[in-house]
């Protein structure tokens, strides 16, 4: 690392264009990160220095507690705050999937970052959310890091200027030919983000993801894929409209939860009770039957059934109301 005035402590990542360092700033003792430019051929460079000013610039102009601050920004290098922690995408490694809870509250930190960055005068659309730049802090704090893809939004373009994004977590639009990246966009990288922190599953492989959202993962509700599968539809008229419908669905999902527990017990009910009920009915038969006593029973039986079968059409009618037909 050749920036003046920062002694590097070690390398925290490399990509094709640049390699981030953790460094300490010699004047006030802080860690820092320092993310230099490599250099490559007169072109790539100059493509990569420009999307670095981009960079630059676009961070110079927000401030938000999970985004990392601007400190300085040099020819071929910039500096930035620093977040310690471990990437989502290395706590998998080392401690496992996570938990649906975890998954939720994870995704709800960064769906306040998205709509910070969405909800300025001029939207910035980040394009690149996966594992790897979530950092959860030591007391589990969110981070959002490297945004060498952001974009800002602009309603008169027609397409983005540069086709940026990760293979897998990157939404079609992503690719060119579609329009402009938008809002959802960064909805869909989003909901590719929960399924693997949840799954494991590699993005790119488009079977398996597939396999994920129609037949479910261990230990996650069904509800809560249907929110996934919202966010990764293909088509982004079919996504979530912004980022507080996903914030809802990911809030309110555990009373629909609930309400699907509740029906599953009332239907075991009401099919005990049956049982139950004919069971009485051949006990007070036993010995002599009389044919009295058979007409009562096929009277009676069909009414309880449906008392029982009401119940559960109003709860059914309840859940459809208040959530829908995929409540």
């Amino acid at each position: 690392m050749n920036t003046k005035g920062y002694k590097t402590i070690k390398v925290l990542g490399e990509g094709g264009n640049s390699i981030a360092y953790l460094a300490k700033d010699m004047k006030s003792g802080r860690r820092v990160t320092v993310k230099q430019l490599k250099q490559t051929d007169s072109g790539s460079f100059a493509l990569a220095k420009k999307s670095m000013q981009n960079e630059a610039d676009i961070l110079r102009s927000l401030d938000h507690p999970g985004i990392p601050k601007l400190i300085e920004a040099g020819e071929d290098y910039i500096v930035l705050q620093h977040f310690p922690g471990i990437s989502a995408e290395k706590r998998i490694i080392k401690k496992g999937l996570f938990t649906e809870k975890e998954a939720v509250d994870t995704a709800l930190f960064l769906i306040d970052i998205l709509g910070y960055l969405h909800s300025g005068k001029v939207p910035v659309i980040y394009r690149d959310l996966k594992p790897s730049n979530v950092i959860i802090g030591p007391k589990g704090q969110i981070s959002l890091i490297d945004f060498g893809t952001a974009r800002v939004y602009k309603k008169s373009e027609k397409r983005d200027t540069t086709n940026l994004g990760t293979m897998g977590y990157a939404a079609p639009e992503q690719y060119g030919n579609l329009g402009q990246t938008d809002t959802r966009t960064d909805i869909y990288c989003l909901g590719m983000t929960m399924l693997q922190l949840l799954s494991g599953v590699d993005p790119r492989d488009e079977e398996a993801v597939a396999g994920f959202k129609s037949h479910g993962v261990k230990g996650v509700s069904p509800e809560l894929l249907r929110i996934i599968d919202k966010c990764t539809r293909p088509d982004r008229e079919d996504r979530f409209e912004n980022v507080t419908e996903v914030a809802k669905a990911l809030e309110t999902y555990p009373t629909r939860k609930r309400l699907r527990t509740i029906g599953r017990i009332i239907k075991m009910s009401v099919a005990s009770a049956a049982a139950a009920f004919v069971i009485a009915s051949a006990t007070m038969m036993a010995g002599e039957v009389r044919e009295e006593t058979i007409i009562q029973i096929e009277e009676k039986f069909p009414a309880f059934m449906e008392r029982m079968n009401n119940v559960k059409a109003r709860i059914d009618g309840f859940i459809t109301a208040e959530f829908g037909e995929n409540g």
